[in-house]
């Protein structure tokens, strides 16, 4: 039996794997799309991208409306760096194509508004810098239904979903601040019992109350927390 040589071009070419390679048993591989403005941000993303099991990179395209709307892709990998995070609000993510899983690439130093993220249809929430293995397993995970955040966006994610907390400032009732407001301008009780038509055992009350509420011992200090507080203006 004779075999025949193959030449080196020949052989490159067995070696690499086919895009329309069977996966698992008979299943198509999913279509995937690598988005970046940046040509070398999308070059390598193909590059690591072209051996991942399962998928396929059909498209690579520099903005996510050049995607064709006749064969959207199963799978997007969307380069985000490039986009400032204050135009990527709900609007931004309705441009995607219908029923894609978004691998979204985010910077870690200027977020998007990541709960809109995974509404808009984010699967995978990493950055530039969490490195190809990372990339591959959100790729696989994405593709088997799952959500992947990466470590350096968990923490942004967290914060952004969390209540804000309820506010720590003393509240004071309006007689009260209107009290404040007479004391930092150097007004005795006397004054400013005049001035609110109130007697001055009442005006000691609230200053009692006051000096409780902001922590203040004198009317140096109640002074200073009614212009921390924006109470007065110096």
């Amino acid at each position: 039996m004779s075999v025949k040589p193959v030449n080196e071009e020949q052989m490159s070419i067995a070696m690499q794997p086919r895009a329309d390679a069977v996966y698992r048993g008979g299943q198509e591989p999913l279509g995937l799309a690598v988005v970046s403005s940046n040509t070398i941000i999308r070059s390598g993303l193909t590059h690591v991208l072209a051996g991942a099991p399962g998928v396929s990179v059909r498209h690579r395209v520099d903005s996510i409306t050049a995607l064709p709307a006749s064969e959207p892709p199963a799978l997007v990998v969307l380069d985000l760096y490039g986009q400032r995070s204050s135009r990527l609000g709900p609007g931004y993510w309705s441009l995607m194509p219908a029923d894609s899983r978004i691998i979204a690439l985010c910077r870690p130093d200027d977020p998007p508004n990541l709960p809109v993220a995974l509404q808009g249809g984010a699967r995978a929430l990493l950055t530039r810098e969490s490195g190809a293995a990372e990339l591959l397993a959100a790729v696989q995970t994405v593709r088997d239904g799952g959500l992947h955040v990466c470590v350096d966006l968990l923490a942004h994610l967290v914060k952004q979903i969390a209540p804000e907390p309820p506010s720590r400032e003393p509240q004071l009732a309006n007689r009260e601040v209107e009290t404040l407001q007479w004391v930092a301008r150097g007004l005795t009780h006397g004054q400013i019992s005049q001035r609110m038509g109130l007697t001055e055992a009442t005006v000691s009350t609230y200053v009692k109350r006051i000096r409780t509420k902001l922590n203040a011992g004198n009317k140096a200090e109640l002074t200073r927390r009614a212009i921390e507080l924006g109470y007065v203006t110096p």
